[in-house]
C-alpha cells in the first residue's frame, strides 16, 4: 500500500506511541501505516459513520491486520476512555469540531499521552481553546501534499509555550523554522490579503483580518 505524505507526516508526529486511536479513520490507512512501519502495537480505527468503518474493515482484512487494528463505531472519543490509547489522532476535521471532541474527553493527553491534530479550518479558535484548556503544543509542522498545504501539531497537557498568542493563534514560533514555512505563509497571505483588501474597499480599517495581514507581511 502506498501512503500519502500527509499520513506519513502524521505518523512521524506520534513517534513512540504504542496504542493509537485514530478518530475519523476513513479507510484505516493511517492505522495500517502506524502498525506496520512505526512500531505501534495496536490501533483503533474509529469513525462516527458505518460506511467509512466498513471501508476500514476491508482495508484491515486485505492487509491481514485484524489482530493489530480494531474498528470502532464512535462519535469522536465517546467510546474510549483513559488507558485505551497513549496517542489520539484527529485529522482532516474543522478546528471547532476538534474542540468539541476533546472537551468530551478531558483524559486525552494525560500522563504523557500525545494528541495529534491536523485541522482544516478555524485554527486560531482551536489553538486558543487548547491554550486555555491546559494543552501545550509540543511540535508543529507544515505538510505539503500535491497543491495542498496543511499544518499539524503534537499537543500534550501543560502550559503552552508555543508563542502562538503573538501570532493571533495562527501558528507557533517553531513553525517559522519549518522548511515549508514559506509555502504556508503564502497560503495565509492569500487568504487574509483578500479579506483585508475587501474590507479596506468597504471603508473598514484595523479589522482583525487586516492586523493579521500586516503581521504576516512583516514576518
Amino acid at each position: 500500500m502506498v501512503f500519502s505524505k500527509r499520513m506519513e507526516a502524521l505518523a512521524d508526529l506520534c513517534q513512540g506511541a504504542r496504542r493509537v486511536i485514530d478518530v475519523g479513520c476513513d479507510h484505516a490507512q493511517l492505522c495500517a501505516l502506524l502498525v506496520t512501519e512505526y512500531g505501534v502495537e495496536h490501533a483503533f480505527a474509529s469513525d462516527i459513520r458505518p460506511g467509512p468503518l466498513e471501508n476500514a474493515r476491508r482495508t484491515i482484512a486485505e492487509l491481514g491486520l485484524e489482530s493489530r487494528i480494531t474498528p470502532v463505531l464512535s462519535d469522536g472519543l465517546d467510546a474510549f476512555g483513559p488507558g485505551d490509547g497513549d496517542a489520539v489522532i484527529i485529522a482532516g476535521m474543522g478546528g471547532e469540531e476538534m474542540t468539541l471532541i476533546l472537551s468530551r474527553a478531558p483524559w486525552a493527553g494525560d500522563n504523557g499521552g500525545q494528541v495529534i491534530l491536523q485541522p482544516m479550518t478555524n485554527i486560531p479558535k482551536l489553538r486558543q481553546w487548547l491554550a486555555e484548556n491546559g494543552y501545550h503544543v509540543k511540535k508543529e509542522r507544515v505538510i505539503k501534499e500535491g497543491r495542498k498545504v496543511y499544518t499539524a501539531m503534537n499537543i500534550q497537557k501543560g502550559a503552552d509555550e508555543s508563542g502562538a498568542r503573538e501570532y493571533a493563534y495562527l501558528f507557533g514560533t517553531a513553525l517559522l523554522q519549518d522548511p515549508l514555512w514559506p509555502l504556508y505563509k503564502e497560503k495565509l497571505l492569500t487568504k487574509y490579503g483578500a479579506s483585508a483588501r475587501g474590507q479596506e474597499q468597504a471603508g473598514l480599517s484595523d479589522t482583525p483580518e487586516q492586523r493579521i495581514f500586516r503581521l504576516l507581511q512583516n514576518l
